[in-house]
């Protein structure tokens, strides 16, 4: 579908949906412990695709209401044919869990996640004991079988999933662990792993980028509520500073490195406050000025940090986001293309881009490109103008009300088929 989005004023309170990262995570743990109860949990594509995975090993899982209740799964003894369709996360974590099991299966996508490498985990596993059989560098489909055991590994790592999918597999592995990164982008989808691992019970020792990891842990996640995605809040904190006032509801603190939405809004001059006891973050139209933004840690706030830049006076530098080329899509042609379509002067850098903003009025037809951060982020572009978005239905992959909430903040939009 597309979506046209014409110039708005923007009031009002809302929710972001609850972090796609967190839930990947805590339905994993909890398909690998006894009994759990997950509540909160963000239910869109993406992680449907985890559920399905899930199911696969042999978990079992009913909703009641805004909970999940989890049966789990003591060991791994999967095979046959795994479809991830777009999830990246999913893809990677369930590579190693998968290496863990005597038996063989095919890991797949949809054509997106085709074009996602995934060579230094197979390595790495392979190192283990992982037997994988295709092409370098490991786009899906391939197939995995174990069995990995325990040992020391050493791995340079474009994505931090790779290092998630590690840290749960070698926690379950036979034997102790020593795992070294040589280089990792994104620690803090890192940290949230190591969280959720916390709460699950499962030990692992921490010395800079050295992971000691027991080998055969039980994990025993309990209760979970999940927390709100700073990523989805991004869309409509940007969304008050560009065109009116909102107060975006449910953000305490956590782990997300995408919480610095925060403070890089503030950096680059606008009103934002948040109320840390209360969980509001109030955003209200400002006039924002160019910064410069290392970006190593939090990839999926660059296209709003873009979008951002479009209206912000003088020059944003977007650097240290080399990982933006093996996402979904390589956004950072995705977000030149996009910029471009709508006459803002852009740069594209193999780390990064540099933006000349300064627009006031946005007019023009941008493209997902299948991807749901170019939508969510791009649409609000028409804030300030009338821009067509193609292929909007992508958002479903993180933020499926995402619409219909710009809807109840007053903003005009059009949803063609």
């Amino acid at each position: 579908m597309d979506v046209v989005v014409r110039k708005s004023e923007v009031r009002g309170r809302a929710r972001p949906p609850a972090s796609k990262s967190y839930t990947h995570r805590a339905f994993i743990a909890a398909s690998l412990s006894p009994s759990s109860r997950i509540s909160n949990p963000l239910v869109s594509e993406d992680t449907i695709s985890t559920l399905n995975a899930c199911k696969k090993i042999g978990a079992k899982f009913v909703r009641r209401g805004e909970e999940w209740l989890f049966n789990g799964v003591d060991s791994i003894k999967s095979y046959g044919y795994f479809n991830f369709c777009n999830s990246g996360t999913t893809l990677r974590i369930f590579t190693g869990l998968l290496s863990l099991s005597p038996f063989r299966s095919v890991v797949d996508g949809d054509r997106s996640l085709r074009k996602r490498p995934n060579r230094e985990l197979v390595l790495a596993l392979s190192e283990l004991g992982g037997k994988f059989d295709g092409k370098e560098p490991y786009f899906p489909p391939f197939s995995v079988q174990g069995v990995v055991k325990g040992g020391e590994v050493e791995i340079d790592a474009p994505s931090s999933q790779f290092i998630s999918s590690l840290i749960y597999t070698l926690s379950l592995a036979e034997g102790d662990s020593l795992l070294k990164v040589k280089r990792v982008k994104s620690q803090p989808y890192i940290d949230i792993t190591l969280e959720i691992l916390k709460e699950s019970g499962v030990k692992i020792k921490r010395d800079g980028n050295v992971y000691c990891i027991p080998g055969s842990q039980n994990f025993r996640l309990r209760r979970y509520e999940v927390p709100a995605d700073f990523s989805s809040a991004s869309y409509l904190i940007a969304s008050g500073l560009i065109a009116g006032e909102v107060a975006v509801e449910g953000m305490f603190e956590s782990a997300q490195g995408d919480r610095r939405i925060v403070d890089l809004c503030r950096e680059m001059g606008g009103k934002v406050r948040w109320d840390r006891e209360r969980g509001v973050i109030r955003a209200e139209r400002s006039e924002l000025e160019g910064v410069e933004v290392d970006a190593s840690d939090i990839p999926d706030l660059v296209p709003t940090l873009a979008v951002l830049a479009a209206v912000a006076k003088g020059e944003t530098r977007i650097y240290n986001a080399e990982h933006l080329r093996i996402k979904e899509i390589d956004r950072i042609e995705g977000i030149n293309l996009n910029l471009r379509a709508l006459g803002v002067e852009v740069r594209p850098l193999k780390d990064g881009l540099i933006i000349k903003g300064g627009k006031k009025e946005f007019r023009g037809v941008v493209d997902s490109f299948g991807d749901h951060r170019m939508a969510l982020a791009f649409s609000l572009l028409g804030l300030l103008g009338e821009v067509r978005c193609k292929n909007a239905e992508a958002v479903s992959v993180s933020y499926p009300g995402y619409f219909r909430t710009l809807q109840s903040l007053g903003v005009r939009i059009n949803i063609l088929p």
